[in-house]
């Protein structure tokens, strides 16, 4: 289920932003940070290493795929490594929000277990 979550919500938001413009926006930013803080929220303990890890990787791949499926023709050749390189420095800011996010929902659930058991 945290991984469903973590995949389908900024999917959802990358098809979103591609259908009603050009590019990754807002919605895609809202799905991948919405979706990794649920993840982390229901992952156990061990499952939060794979959701932190995997979250930038996760931005990148789902923009990959939305931008070429939606302009697969733009990026042949040498656009490729032109779109890739576009991606990874317009994914950054939404790589460290999504990555931000798992970490503040670790670290209040690390809070309210310790003070569950410590009274």
């Amino acid at each position: 289920m945290p991984a469903a979550l973590a995949i389908v919500l900024p999917a959802a938001g990358a098809g979103i932003d591609e259908t009603s413009g050009p590019g990754m926006g807002i919605a895609f930013a809202v799905g991948a940070v919405v979706g990794t803080a649920l993840a982390a929220t229901l992952s156990s303990r061990n499952g939060w290493w794979w959701v932190l890890c995997a979250s930038p990787l996760l931005v990148l791949g789902v923009t990959a795929a939305a931008e070429l499926l939606a302009n697969g023709d733009a990026y042949r050749g040498k656009a490729l490594a032109t779109g890739s390189a576009k991606w990874v420095v317009h994914g950054f800011p939404v790589m460290a929000a999504a990555a931000g996010a798992a970490v503040l929902v670790i670290v209040v659930r690390v809070a309210r277990d310790r003070r569950k058991h410590h009274g």
